[in-house]
């Protein structure tokens, strides 16, 4: 007993060294050298503007422009109590930026906990730990604040740990049915993007725990009825507000129709410094938003909605050499500085490769990486990318990649130390 308790003990010292170490490093990048200089704008800060001044869930592409389901809730009320706090000038950004780092280190704090959940062993969490939390190569996307991407990776991380541990128990109950439920509808308030890669979970534990089919039915069915209940609120204010259930966000059609189009690229980073994205997004064109302000938000979106299902029907080749494009970004991203760009891509080459090795050495988890690398990029590939839509498989990818430098380096290792007896022996007989 005493030796489990010491175990457990290391494991959450090594686990808050690791997001201490995170934070650290964080804060020192972001405020090394002074105060920010910008305040970061953009749609879930402009909701949560509104927020924090007149109280209205609203105005996501500048002000006046009315109601808005643009944004997953979670992430701009949360902004919106900083900024009651701490205001929105500089004081209001330090906490924003401050959040943030909080939120990415603690992804990668819990990647030790990741190992434990699914039986590895600890030096693959830590490895993987200790890499991310001195590695933040996406750094403005962990820090700035502005966009949900770091609470997503914490949250993604944290809930591969619970699936790991119903399965390492093999209990699945109602009780935890209901835990899963209410935690998919938080993630689905802060991130819809996660919901592919929870329901992909759902299926590989329900699949593995099968014989137990009276605890399948009860989990499955508290899950369910915690998951409705936790996003009835928005999707009924939706409904009050907008005229339409939106059960997550809106914006799925608006962002489809700007990157598929005869104008831009499939680079998000690249379109927002041309006047062309102005010409189809209300963000940062004037006549656009003046559409959204004088029809609504819903019947934007169902207009740009007609628009690219009739451009992609008409520019099919042209869809798919952008769909690629966008497949080739994701996992190998682009950034201004070419060592980001480097890092990005052999970790994306390390994770996979890693992922591979542990399915061949049979390691359940592999099921669960496997659909999170899978699933999470799909909606990607069909919209313009950008370095912040990986962040929250980041994390996952570093673990792969820590699983893989376990099982290597100890073989290179061992051949580097064989070749050079061998050398020796070799000269020591010319002697």
């Amino acid at each position: 007993m005493k030796r489990y308790l010491l175990k457990h003990l290391t494991g959450v010292v090594l686990c808050a060294l690791i997001f201490l170490l995170g934070l650290t490093v964080r804060l020192l990048g972001t405020f090394g050298k002074g105060d920010l200089k910008a305040f970061v704008a953009c749609e879930s800060v402009h909701i949560a503007i509104s927020l924090a001044t007149t109280g209205a869930y609203a105005d996501a592409y500048g002000p006046g422009v009315g109601p808005t389901a643009h944004c997953a809730p979670l992430h701009p009320l949360f902004l919106s109590v900083l900024f009651r706090i701490f205001g929105t000038g500089a004081h209001g950004q330090t906490a924003m930026a401050v959040a943030a780092s909080v939120a990415s280190a603690l992804a990668f704090a819990l990647l030790p906990a990741v190992a434990a959940a699914c039986d590895l062993p600890q030096s693959v969490g830590l490895l993987a730990g200790f890499a991310g939390a001195l590695l933040p190569v996406n750094f403005w996307n962990q820090t700035s604040g502005a966009f949900d991407a770091p609470y997503a990776a914490a949250a993604l991380a944290a809930m591969l740990i619970f699936v790991c541990r119903i399965q390492k128990t093999g209990l699945i109950t109602g009780s935890r049915g209901v835990l899963f439920g209410l935690a998919t509808g938080f993630c689905c308030l802060l991130n819809p993007s996660l919901l592919p890669v929870l329901v992909g979970w759902l299926v590989i534990l329900l699949f593995k725990l099968r014989p137990q089919e009276r605890g399948i039915v009860s989990f499955c069915s508290a899950a369910l009825a915690c998951f409705l209940v936790t996003i009835a609120p928005w999707a009924i204010r939706n409904w009050v507000v907008l005229g339409s259930p939106v059960w997550s966000r809106s914006n799925f059609w608006l962002e489809m129709q700007v990157s598929n189009n005869d104008w831009l690229t499939a680079d998000e980073e690249q379109n927002v410094r041309t006047d062309k994205f102005g010409w189809v997004h209300p963000y940062a064109g004037a006549a656009e938003r003046q559409k959204v302000k004088q029809i609504g938000e819903i019947a934007y979106m169902e207009q740009k909605r007609q628009q690219v299902l009739t451009w992609i029907s008409t520019h099919k080749r042209r869809f798919l050499e952008l769909t690629a494009e966008r497949f080739r970004l994701f996992w190998f991203p682009r950034f201004v500085r070419r060592w980001q760009s480097f890092i990005e891509a052999l970790i994306s080459l390390l994770g996979i490769t890693g992922l591979i090795v542990l399915s061949l050495n049979q390691q359940s988890i592999a099921w669960y990486l496997g659909a999170a690398i899978v699933f999470y990029p799909l909606p990607f590939y069909l919209i313009q990318v950008t370095p912040r839509y990986r962040l929250p498989l980041e994390p996952l990818l570093f673990f792969c990649s820590g699983y893989l430098c376990y099982r290597v380096a100890p073989a290179i290792i061992r051949f580097l130390f064989i070749r050079r007896s061998s050398v020796s022996d070799a000269v020591a007989s010319d002697y």
